[in-house]
């Protein structure tokens, strides 16, 4: 209370002066508030693309109740670097070469692979594209083969073992491997191991590869180790198709992985002449299992800023070391506590 005055006679003051605000925000909140738009100000532009990944499951099929519209739909959106990505759940329509090359005889069959591919190859002719065949056989690894099922329509979690025991410790012939699968759909074929001729008389552009998937969990690889894998793989598909650029990391849990970004971005840590063109990383907003679903709708929004503290710091780091490289995050999404 002020000194030498009555709080009674502060109050009716206090409350008239509370009343005059109340009445003038009502009248402000009733007349009709004038934005004016100048849509020929530009404050800004966009870098951003939207788009889409198309992965491939076995309802995607030729034949099947799903196939025609799905690829229709492709072909109408008419997007810009759709994602394609033949991963490890379905050995059979993802790896060409499932047993290694053994007495002047190798393993390579893309009858299974080649119709979804085409596919998509035409749906997105005109376009720039990303293909991922994100998978390497587990016949390159000491480890050894694994027993996949016959059906190619069948779930299959088991193809991939952690570890990074590769039977070739310089990556060539996992590089090489990739490297044929690109000419054989850019190059209208490759010569294999033996040196025989497998023609395909596919003749697409290709213009971006991105190295495997979530390499930190897929096979546990390091950032020193997934560089010098991206390395040797960049160096050789580079020798079929010299115009594809390149996407590095593509990794599953970026706000936990600072130090591959500090890692792979750093040209230092490359071979000379390997670009840097794009990174990749994805984000998915899990509510924990004993969440609510009115609890779990919460979780997803805080989840999504904290992704956005990871892109902020992703960035710093990106143009520090290599500001030149673009990037994709090219999954995104929310999964169900359940």
């Amino acid at each position: 209370m002020l000194p030498g005055v009555s709080q009674d006679l502060l109050m009716p003051k206090f409350s008239l002066l509370l009343l005059a605000l109340i009445s003038s925000l009502a009248v402000a909140q009733d007349k009709p508030i004038d934005v004016k738009i100048h849509w020929n100000n530009v404050i800004s532009t966009s870098q951003t693309t939207p788009t889409l990944q198309v992965v491939v499951n076995p309802p995607l099929r030729r034949g099947t109740p799903v196939h025609d519209n799905a690829f229709q739909a492709l072909k109408d959106l008419q997007c810009d670097y759709v994602r394609y990505v033949p991963w490890l759940p379905y050995p059979r329509l993802g790896i060409p070469a499932l047993q290694p090359p053994a007495n002047g005889k190798t393993s390579w069959d893309f009858s299974l692979i080649d119709p979804l591919t085409v596919d998509f190859l035409e749906a997105t002719q005109g376009h720039p594209v990303t293909l991922n065949f994100s998978t390497i056989p587990q016949w390159m690894f000491k480890s050894g083969e694994i027993t996949y099922p016959a059906d190619p329509n069948q779930v299959f979690w088991g193809y991939y073992e952690k570890g990074l025991d590769f039977r070739d410790p310089t990556y060539k012939e996992a590089a090489e491997y990739f490297a044929r699968i690109l000419s054989w759909y850019t190059q209208g074929g490759f010569t294999d191991e033996y040196g025989r001729r497998h023609n395909s008389g596919h003749r697409y552009q290709v213009s971006h590869w991105e190295v495997l998937n979530e390499p930190e969990y897929e096979r546990a690889f390091t950032p020193e180790i997934y560089t010098q894998f991206y390395d040797a793989v960049v160096t050789e598909m580079r020798k079929v198709s010299p115009h594809t650029q390149f996407i590095g990391m593509s990794l599953a849990t970026p706000s936990l992985n600072p130090a591959f970004f500090q890692y792979f971005l750093d040209p230092r840590n490359h071979r000379p002449g390997v670009p840097l063109d794009w990174i990749s990383y994805h984000f998915y907003a899990v509510p924990t299992a004993d969440q609510s679903p009115q609890v779990q709708e919460f979780t997803f929004f805080a989840q999504a800023d904290g992704f956005l503290n990871s892109v902020r710091y992703i960035e710093q780091i990106r143009k520090q070391l290599s500001p030149h490289t673009r990037t994709m995050v090219n999954e995104m999404g929310s999964i169900s506590a359940d």
